[in-house]
């Protein structure tokens, strides 16, 4: 594996805590947390939607049905709010998420994947 820049820090962090990039065709979300960069898949394992969500603190919350991931570990932290008796792929949930090294080095983030 190799570290891939992905974007500029200062542009990032400025502005926002974390970010949605592609690294090798996989989203990957970007959060800083504290003095930390972390980097984990940007699919939630749940039904396959995007984390397209504003990372708060070391949690980002899926927007289709609130499955809240930890980026520092890919942990599910809080299950997928579903209805009971509607059907689901809950039980074939692939946890945790995978994680990817992340630093921040001459003002630019960057993944390795």
């Amino acid at each position: 594996m190799a570290f891939r820049r992905v974007s500029i820090s200062t542009r990032v962090f400025s502005r926002r805590t974390s970010i949605l990039t592609w690294v090798n065709r996989r989203p990957i979300l970007v959060a800083k947390v504290g003095d930390a960069i972390y980097a984990m898949d940007a699919v939630c394992a749940h039904m396959g939607c995007a984390l397209l969500g504003e990372a708060i603190g070391p949690q980002v919350t899926c927007p289709a049905h609130e499955a809240v991931w930890d980026i520092r570990t890919g942990a599910l932290i809080a299950e997928p709010k579903v209805k009971p008796e509607m059907p689901c792929e809950e039980e074939s949930l692939q946890v945790p998420l995978r994680i990817y090294p992340a630093r921040e080095r001459d003002g630019f983030i960057e993944v390795d994947l």
